[in-house]
């Protein structure tokens, strides 16, 4: 049966608890009795009334956007806060409002049989692969890092103590020295520099609210090790930059978790700073309005994000791992690899949202107490890659944060097995982003297509050079627009299009998926070297996709033609969206195999195609959804697709080719949740069911 579900009207507005209080982040952990409220005047004498007549009152308002964080004292329970929550959503001058999540740190834990550091030279000991590893050797013939690179460290805090980390520990200049009365400017319980914290001359801790960022936990202090440990002096270990400045933004706490509040303030802290990029290894919390908007404010100010992609072992594509899903142009995503260039285990991965690999098993670093052990984790993959943004900006002064995560992605080492997990295809390669290198590799300009389906073309065009003529091109930007594209402008105008792309001899062969049936456009591709350089322009090719039509288009209106098994049934969400569902108004139940089947439906050609826009959320490995089709109405049926876990938070489509099911004239689909004695979920949800053939 559906459990803990109700549903709510407060102000004419039909709320399900339980998708509520996802939506708001009400269902992950968080801080008791406290709101983020983005208010669309936050000066609103109004607004403020609301808040205290709900008993609210102001802790926090964010730099970024005026989002603030707000305390109800005598809100017990989660339930009374979601209440707080609805009524004011319920508001027309509230633009949103979500939970104060508690974040935490990606940390795996230690292993007796963890083998020897190789991340930065791996010559192939204890069962390693030789080579696989950043190439920092090689890098550092031609930088070892420069003090003018300033990196924050957002995280547990660092031990700013520690023989390894202390040379090349950060001081704020504005908070140094004797001010105007002799007073020692550290000291002096004055903020001497304007920037709203007094005396945070290394930094500051938002977990305790004090100018004293030291690491009480040890992954703050790894991962400082890992991006800067002081390098050729005789102790202990080397950073990836020998030479570098370190800045504790502590928000996590000794316990590795922190708050949502605190974490947007270390963002917004180290974007007041100034700091190159900020290294992120900790996760949590679902998507947050605030966060999202402290990050891109950081971009706005030429600052990397780089963040951890999660020890999830999941696909960050379907189910995003934040603050590394973020789509800005600024964050760079890290998954990690381990000795053999393979992905570690633990890992999440993708191919939209998931950057980058960098060696995050069995990594040996500082600890605070002039230490050193081994962690493992995606925490330990990104201060990798935030260790290469300082070592590209000491090596090339004048990039910008775009141009490094360019330089970054551009020069990986690339493997087809890298290429089905993460979007640059490859574990990142030091001495490739650091290249200085002027010349763009030469244009495309036989570009030509071999086939085109109803979903799909293939293009080909002959290989690149990296230096114009000379060596070979390291990937290509396939780009489509609605006019062909000749000039400068015109590509910029483009969008870039996912490809899949095969190299032999020297023809390289892409084949490029659409997002609709009957689609054209035109098509432009340049090619890239591994630093980022760009081709000219080449020829602009007009693609048009097989034209095909639906015979068969249902929305969720009626049940026509459809044959429920209770309790499938029509569900209005509470954004208004009408779907079929297997489960209306909470969780499915327990021990099912029910399904919703439809009526026979002509077509007239095997080449048929199966749409369904659908999200779903179910209990992974135990409890699935059953695509399948039947030929002989019914009484046989073979599977088209197994689903289970937990999909994207918004709903995506799913194409099938049923050409090799030998359809005649008519077909049945069916879908079909099964389910276990236990551990229920939200389950299915369908949009839209289409059935397309040619014309």
């Amino acid at each position: 049966m559906k459990s803990g579900i109700r549903v709510v009207t407060i102000a004419g507005l039909l709320f399900s608890t339980s998708l509520f209080a996802g939506a708001l982040n009400l269902d992950k952990e968080h801080v008791p009795g406290e709101l983020l409220v983005k208010f669309r005047n936050s000066k609103s004498l109004v607004s403020m009334k609301a808040l205290q007549n709900l008993g609210g009152t102001l802790k926090y308002q964010f730099r970024t956007n005026s989002a603030q964080v707000v305390k109800f004292e005598n809100t017990k329970s989660n339930a009374q806060l979601a209440q707080k929550a609805k009524a004011l959503m319920a508001r027309d001058d509230v633009e949103y409002v979500e939970a104060n999540t508690i974040l935490h740190s990606d940390n795996t834990p230690n292993d007796p049989q963890f083998s020897q550091q190789y991340g930065m030279f791996n010559s192939g000991a204890n069962g390693g692969t030789a080579g696989a590893d950043i190439h920092a050797t090689a890098a550092w013939d031609v930088t070892t890092g420069s003090r003018s690179v300033v990196v924050g460290i957002i995280d547990t805090g660092v031990d700013y103590s520690h023989a390894d980390i202390a040379e090349n520990y950060w001081t704020n200049v504005g908070e140094t020295g004797l001010d105007a009365a002799g007073l020692d400017k550290t000291t002096n319980k004055i903020d001497d520099d304007g920037n709203g914290y007094i005396d945070d001359f290394r930094g500051w801790d938002f977990a305790n609210h004090d100018n004293d960022p030291m690491d009480d936990h040890g992954h703050g202090t790894h991962c400082a090790g890992v991006i800067g440990a002081r390098g050729n002096d005789g102790v202990g270990v080397t950073g990836v930059n020998w030479n570098v400045s370190l800045v504790g933004l502590k928000f996590l706490t000794g316990s590795g978790s922190g708050t949502l509040e605190d974490a947007v303030k270390a963002i917004e802290y180290g974007t007041s700073l100034g700091l190159d990029l900020t290294s992120n290894s900790w996760g949590g919390g679902g998507f947050s309005q605030t966060m999202s908007d402290a990050i891109k404010a950081a971009g706005d100010k030429n600052i990397l994000f780089v963040a951890a992609a999660g020890n999830d072992a999941a696909n960050n594509d379907a189910t995003p791992h934040y603050p590394s899903s973020y789509n800005h142009p600024n964050v760079i995503s890290v998954a990690a690899s381990d000795n053999k260039d393979q992905m570690a285990s633990f890992s999440c991965y993708g191919l939209k949202t998931v950057h980058v690999a960098a060696p995050g098993v069995d990594i040996f670093s500082t600890v605070p107490g002039n230490k050193y052990s081994k962690m493992s984790g995606t925490s330990m993959a990104t201060p990798h890659v935030a260790g290469l943004a300082a070592l590209v900006k000491s090596a090339i002064p004048g990039v910008t944060g775009l141009g490094v995560r360019a330089r970054i992605l551009a020069g990986v080492d690339r493997s087809g097995y890298w290429a089905t997990r993460i979007s640059s295809g490859g574990r990142i390669n030091a001495l490739n982003s650091i290249e200085v290198d002027s010349i763009a590799p030469s244009s495309v300009n036989d570009l030509a297509v071999i086939s085109v389906g109803s979903l799909s073309a293939t293009l080909s065009w002959t290989v690149s050079g990296d230096d114009d003529s000379v060596g070979q091109a390291t990937s290509y930007d396939v780009r489509r627009s609605a006019t062909p594209i000749v000039t400068d402008a015109d590509w910029v105008a483009a969008t870039s299009v996912p490809s899949e792309s095969t190299i032999q001899g020297s023809t390289v062969t892409s084949v490029l998926n659409f997002s609709d049936f009957n689609q054209r456009g035109f098509f432009a591709v340049r090619a890239l070297d591994n630093v980022g350089n760009e081709s000219g322009g080449g020829n602009s090719l007009e693609v048009a996709a097989r034209q095909v039509h639906r015979v068969y288009d249902r929305s969720a209106t009626s049940m026509d033609g459809l044959t429920p098994d209770a309790p499938w049934a029509i569900e209005t969400l509470t954004d208004g969206t009408v779907v079929f569902s297997d489960s209306p108004g909470g969780k499915y139940l327990d021990s099912i195999n029910l399904s919703l089947t439809s009526a026979p439906v002509a077509v007239s050609s095997p080449d048929v195609t199966l749409s369904i826009d659908l999200k779903y959320a179910m209990e992974s490995g135990f409890d699935f959804l059953f695509i399948e089709i039947s030929k002989d109405a019914g009484a046989t049926w073979q599977l088209v697709d197994k689903i289970t876990g937990i999909g994207a938070a918004d709903f995506s489509n799913k194409m099938y080719s049923l050409q090799t099911f030998g359809i005649t004239n008519s077909l049945q689909f069916r879908f079909r949740v099964t389910s276990d004695s236990s551990i229920g979920s939200e389950g299915v949800f369908i949009k839209n069911i289409s059935i397309i053939e040619p014309m």
